[in-house]
């Protein structure tokens, strides 16, 4: 089969679309992710061991990883997402804990984990060069419902990080908005946080991935 180093270190770039046969799929041995959304979460350097919320579990490429090292708890809002997140924590990383939640209102006391990662449901405008009907389908108003909603959720997990913890922002769009807007507004609200060092941004022409942003703020009290 045909296979080559992926971008970013992140694994390999296989031929076949049927990578469920591929050996060591049943097992867990590996992960199908977008070289982009490995480098994301690289970005994040959530300790080992570390409590996490992952606030938007499914598909769960990342609560599964992260399950591997940390302790997570991963939630998710749409019972039709759940099975495919259950299937693939289970299969990677059958300790992470899953939970039926709204990411705005996340099932943890104020404090409680010291990461909270905010995979944020978006536009998803960097990955368009795999889905090129997404675009018709992309307007000012929908990045704007979209922009609401991760502000939302922002809101809702900052309080279960505890004083010296963080709090891990990432998306697959490409639209300000939705990335460094989106953040700059949470800091403006919350004082309690600042940024923990320079933003990420992947231009998808510019690593033959997909696109992506993350941002790492660190709660100081």
């Amino acid at each position: 089969m045909a296979f080559e180093e992926a971008p970013f270190g992140a694994g390999l770039a296989v031929a076949s679309s049927r990578v469920w046969q591929l050996p060591g799929y049943a097992e867990g041995a590996f992960l199908v992710q977008d070289p982009a959304q490995a480098h994301l979460l690289e970005f994040a350097a959530i300790p080992d061991g570390a409590r996490v919320w992952d606030a938007c579990g499914a598909p769960g490429g990342k609560a599964a990883l992260l399950g591997l090292r940390c302790r997570v708890v991963t939630g998710e809002l749409r019972r039709d997402r759940l099975g495919r997140l259950r299937e693939t924590v289970t299969r990677v990383a059958p300790g992470v804990s899953l939970v039926l939640a709204d990411a705005r209102r996340p099932p943890l006391a104020d404090g409680g984990v010291e990461v909270a990662l905010v995979d944020a449901p978006c536009t998803a405008t960097g990955s368009i060069a795999r889905h090129p009907d997404a675009r018709w389908r992309l307007s000012a108003k929908r990045i704007a419902r979209s922009a609401e909603r991760q502000a939302a959720i922002l809101d809702g997990s900052a309080p279960v990080v505890r004083p010296g913890g963080l709090m891990v922002y990432l998306t697959c769009s490409l639209e300000p908005e939705e990335n460094e807007q989106q953040v700059d507004g949470f800091l403006a609200r919350h004082r309690e946080f600042e940024r923990d060092g320079d933003d990420l941004f992947i231009f998808p022409p510019d690593e033959g991935t997909d696109g992506g942003y993350a941002a790492r703020l660190r709660r100081t009290r």
